[in-house]
């Protein structure tokens, strides 16, 4: 496997675990001057990753009794149009509360809940949103009356002695974002990146991102979960049982056949973290560079044994935009729910969805755009929106 990361190019860390052998990689460099190697000391951004951290804290205050999973939030928050919403459809994602991260929005999420209309009616379907988990980690707060690292620190990181686990990196091991300039064909500073700048004032956030850990601590707080020590073993199986509305997430877990975790992504960086139920196996990817997910995923299938080399390109290739590339207008995807997106021009083409951030969107063939940073694509000739595998179709609406 080392020589399959070195070959690509891989820069980051990978733990995998199997049959009870240990094997770390790290390559590549924590800062884009290259001083500093990574290590096994490097602390990566988790991203969404912390989502699995925050519900793990929650049920520790549920089995003691502080947190009940049928609690109304609005014994915390004012939130007028989301009177019906519990705890657990906050860690579920089916409390049908929108997105917090978008576009021209720089209120507070206490302000946000206070005037945005559901998606949908409570438990009515899933839809992943990183609003519940920031609300999820002020209501532990306030439970615990610890500050979100503080707990982390006291119930998560002291009991399994993990000294790297944080949201306040030290600077010394941080791994530091890049993004990939696409028409320099280059990697930049993630600060430097014209788009990393409408993101950042989302970057304080806690509860569904937020957290930095080595790979090797990751896979320990896995472990240390799947075997009890943070939670009984039957709650853990109760978080780990998917619900109704979703059959691949479960109580801040996504459930991948055998596999349970979750995958992580942000500006310049990504992780994923899965644990067999069966064997136990292991593995924890993180880089600080942005790649082509199918890259990311197809490293995973290796290391899963699902696949025996990764065919992916690390970049995609970007075709030039002609005359004849227009594109512009608003879409509604026949998905039942009426979701609408955006495309417009800019030095590229950006796409936006209501209650998301803009992401630039790049022609790979002549009638093929890429979503940035996704596993999504327009396919313009059969009008076609395609996520992960799945194509929905779509019309024009105006």
């Amino acid at each position: 496997m080392k020589g399959l990361l070195e070959n690509i190019a891989f820069n980051g860390a990978v733990y995998h675990e199997q049959n009870g052998q240990i094997k770390q990689y790290y390559h590549g460099y924590q800062d884009i001057a290259k001083q500093h190697h990574i290590t096994e000391d490097t602390q990566f951004n988790l991203a969404s990753l912390s989502k699995m951290y925050t519900a793990v804290m929650a049920f520790q205050l549920i089995e003691k009794g502080q947190l009940q999973l049928e609690d109304k939030i609005t014994s915390w928050f004012n939130a007028p149009h989301f009177t019906e919403v519990t705890v657990a459809q906050l860690i579920t994602h089916t409390s049908g509360i929108p997105e917090y991260i978008a576009e021209n929005s720089t209120t507070s999420v206490e302000t946000f809940i206070e005037v945005v209309q559901p998606q949908y009616a409570p438990n009515e379907r899933w839809s992943y949103s990183n609003t519940n988990y920031v609300l999820l980690a002020k209501m532990i707060e306030d439970v615990s009356g610890l500050s979100y690292e503080t707990y982390l620190q006291q119930y998560i990181a002291e009991p399994l002695h993990l000294t790297h686990t944080t949201t306040q990196p030290t600077k010394q091991y941080e791994a530091q974002g890049q993004t990939y300039d696409y028409e320099e064909q280059q990697y930049i500073k993630a600060m430097d990146d014209p788009y990393f700048h409408e993101c950042e004032k989302y970057n304080d956030g806690y509860g569904d991102g937020g957290i930095y850990v080595t790979v090797t601590e990751v896979a320990k707080f896995l472990k240390a979960l799947w075997q009890g020590q943070y939670i009984s073993k039957e709650m853990v199986q109760f978080m780990l049982t998917p619900t109704e509305a979703a059959e691949h997430y479960s109580y801040g877990f996504i459930i991948q056949d055998e596999w349970v975790g979750h995958t992580g992504g942000w500006i310049g960086c990504s992780a994923q973290a899965f644990i067999h139920r069966l064997t136990e196996d292991v593995i924890v990817f993180a880089t600080n560079q942005e790649v082509f997910p199918q890259y990311e995923q197809e490293i995973m299938d290796c290391f899963m044994g699902i696949q025996d080399a990764v065919e992916a390109p690390k970049h995609v290739v970007i075709l030039p935009l002609t005359n004849k590339d227009n594109i512009t207008g608003r879409y509604e995807l026949a998905d039942g729910l009426g979701t609408r997106f955006t495309i417009e021009k800019d030095k590229q083409w950006i796409i936006s969805f209501e209650h998301q951030l803009s992401v630039p969107l790049y022609k790979i063939d002549e009638s093929y755009y890429w979503v940035r940073n996704t596993m999504s694509y327009v396919d313009v000739a059969n009008r076609l929106f395609i996520d992960e595998g799945v194509e929905v179709p779509y019309q024009k609406v105006d």
